[in-house]
């Protein structure tokens, strides 16, 4: 992957990309001046797939809503293997914890597909919190939600069986859409098994018409069927 400049959208056409933002529950839960505020703040940035947004270790450069595409939010170590731990997709907006702490980013943050990104910069969002204050506990409320998630699935994760791990991960990946690219190697270590390991299990999910093993991608044939074993 590559640490790729995001494109920016020359004048691009706000009444196509406010539609796109009220996909998201959490911006559509704004007021009215928030949600304007967000708007003229913000610049459309496209990114090719296998991009970076950002590094681990990254300064806090804003915040970001995936418009088109999704976004891996994980980590790798100085061999090169990797662990994702969360799959953004439409109407999801992350970055917002540097906000708070003004710390390096924790994670990585890159594409598996082309994306179209909404980015608000650090310095515009200090600037516009100055002024609008009110938006504070906003920020809160999303940042709140991906904590509780977090510790949910931490919780469940300490409980299940492999094969629970594994679909409950693959149900948080796949995040409502019908399948996902990611390599074996990535998921396995996502859900803390061994490669051979979580080959043998997602073998037994498609035997059994949960998944659908494609080349490049999982498909979920019956999220219902994973979600039973996750429970």
């Amino acid at each position: 992957m590559s640490r790729s400049a995001p494109g920016v959208c020359q004048n691009p056409d706000t009444a196509a990309i406010w539609p796109l933002l009220l996909d998201s529950t959490w911006f559509a839960g704004l007021a009215q001046a928030d949600q304007a505020a967000l708007l003229a703040l913000g610049r459309a940035r496209w990114l090719a797939a296998g991009s970076f947004v950002f590094f681990r270790g990254d300064p806090p450069d804003g915040l970001y809503a995936v418009l088109s595409g999704s976004v891996l939010i994980g980590s790798s170590n100085a061999l090169g293997k990797a662990a994702v731990l969360a799959r953004l997709g439409t109407g999801q907006w992350f970055g917002e914890l540097g906000l708070f702490d003004h710390e390096p980013r924790s994670h990585d943050a890159y594409t598996d597909e082309a994306c179209l990104l909404w980015h608000a910069t650090q310095a515009g969002m200090l600037a516009l919190l100055a002024q609008q204050p009110e938006m504070w506990p906003a920020l809160g409320r999303l940042l709140a939600g991906k904590t509780r998630k977090l510790m949910a699935g931490l919780h469940q994760h300490t409980l299940m069986s492999s094969a629970g791990r594994l679909a409950q991960r693959l149900l948080l990946l796949a995040d409502g859409q019908p399948s996902l690219r990611l390599s074996q190697e990535a998921l396995a270590s996502a859900v803390g098994l061994s490669r051979q390991t979580c080959n043998a299990l997602l073998q037994q999910l498609a035997e059994h018409q949960l998944i659908q093993l494609n080349r490049n991608s999982i498909t979920l044939l019956d999220p219902a069927g994973l979600a039973r074993i996750s429970a």
